[in-house]
């Protein structure tokens, strides 16, 4: 028990004030795009629950669906006959779960393990590589969902869960009209 105490003391002595604030600001950032990527999740579902069980995505229809309807099974079944849970599914909670719980902790454990490491200069630069890869892995979370939210809105424009298009269309009108040539 000593020895594992030691061990963690030389690890934490070994991380800078400014590698802490860095962390911190990784942290806050990959929290916020967490909060976006579970609100498009959500929504994906939402819009993936009207149009497999063939209703429009009105206003009215999706926010039925966000509080009531989405939450259980659909009349939509698979290719094994079983209907598909939406809101509820184990992939929105497992994913979700898995990220906050395992992930993202492992790779800040592993970006304050490396910092704490002696410093090892990279030939001909003024950078050392355990800084480096430091960075690098408390920067992954941060890139994971950025790329998960780019995943989300690729989802969203390839199964045609929301018609752009039309939407361009009322936002070139509704500009036409603020600016008096509509």
């Amino acid at each position: 028990m000593e020895l594992i105490n030691e061990i963690i003391t030389q690890i934490l002595l070994g991380v800078s004030h400014a590698h802490l604030v860095d962390m911190g600001v990784v942290v806050i950032l990959t929290t916020t795009l967490v909060f976006i990527d579970a609100s498009q999740r959500v929504a994906i579902e939402v819009l993936r629950y009207n149009l497999d069980n063939s209703r429009k995505n009105t206003v009215v229809n999706c926010i039925t669906t966000l509080l009531w309807y989405g939450w259980g099974r659909g009349n939509y079944t698979n290719e094994h006959g079983e209907s598909k849970r939406y809101l509820m599914s184990e992939r929105l909670r497992g994913d979700l779960l898995v990220k906050l719980c395992i992930q993202y902790p492992a790779w800040m454990l592993l970006s304050v393990i490396f910092v704490s490491l002696p410093d090892i200069p990279i030939p001909t630069t003024e950078l050392f590589a355990d800084q480096v890869f430091a960075f690098v892995f408390m920067a992954i979370p941060f890139l994971s969902e950025c790329w998960s939210i780019l995943e989300n809105l690729r989802e969203i424009v390839e199964d045609d869960l929301i018609d752009f298009g039309k939407w361009y269309g009322r936002m070139i009108e509704i500009v036409k009209v603020w600016r008096g040539n509509g």
